[in-house]
């Protein structure tokens, strides 16, 4: 197998790349490896992604009600300040609120289900 890609850069000049198969070309020259070309680029992409990002960093993190304030300030001093777009302000506040409306819920949902748990014991020792 050859040494160095039979195939030639856009200046002209021969492609330093090592062969990969038989067919004398690198990966990036091999016609017959084009459709995996594309498949790594697209995964490529998908990997770097902001959602991915975000997933990757947030998956197993949970934020606290803290930790929401303050990324709410940060927020608001930045539309302030111009160095951050009103959209996405408004977006965060948005966020923010239905992360407080859910953990409102869930905090009066459990306080419910303990006061009926206590309801139901009183009322089996009154019986």
């Amino acid at each position: 197998m050859d040494t160095q890609c039979k195939a030639t850069s856009k200046s002209g000049a021969p492609c330093s790349a090592q062969p990969v198969r038989a067919s004398g070309y690198c990966y990036w020259h091999d016609a017959e490896l084009e459709h995996e070309r594309q498949a790594n680029r697209r995964r490529g992409g998908q990997a770097r992604s902001n959602q991915a990002r975000a997933r990757r960093r947030y998956q197993k993190e949970q934020l606290s009600l803290n930790e929401v304030n303050g990324l709410l300030a940060v927020a608001l001093k930045g539309v302030i300040s111009g160095q951050m777009e009103p959209g996405v302000g408004s977006a965060t506040a948005a966020l923010a609120r239905a992360i407080k409306d859910m953990t409102l819920a869930t905090e009066l949902e459990q306080r419910l289900q303990a006061l009926e748990a206590q309801a139901a014991h009183q009322k089996g020792r009154s019986a």
